[in-house]
């Protein structure tokens, strides 16, 4: 249990790179030269959770494993930068793509 936020976090992360790969590529790849909503609003919402179940595992780490505390700290820390960051941009986009 102890390397399962991690592993979400590389997940997450990767799923980031393939969003910013698309959005870098998207003049060439979709005709507007915009990501379509039904493209970028899973794949955020699969990011957000998954940085929730990095941070929610993260502080059972801190809770069960004594004596590794500063390493899970620190991977909540990271594991909640990210999720705010990411639940920033689907707000965002649910907004401009609903309420616009």
């Amino acid at each position: 249990m102890s390397f399962a936020p991690l592993l979400l976090i590389i997940i997450g992360s990767i799923f980031e790179i393939i969003d910013g790969t698309i959005n870098l590529l998207s003049g060439a790849i979709f005709k507007d030269g915009i990501v379509p909503n039904f493209i970028s609003l899973p794949s955020l919402s699969i990011q957000v959770s998954l940085f929730l179940l990095a941070i929610i595992f993260s502080i059972v780490n801190i809770l069960i494993n004594k004596s590794n505390r500063i390493v899970h700290f620190c991977t909540a820390i990271m594991a909640m930068s990210l999720f705010l960051g990411r639940l920033s941009w689907l707000i965002d986009n649910i907004k401009w793509a609903y309420f616009s």
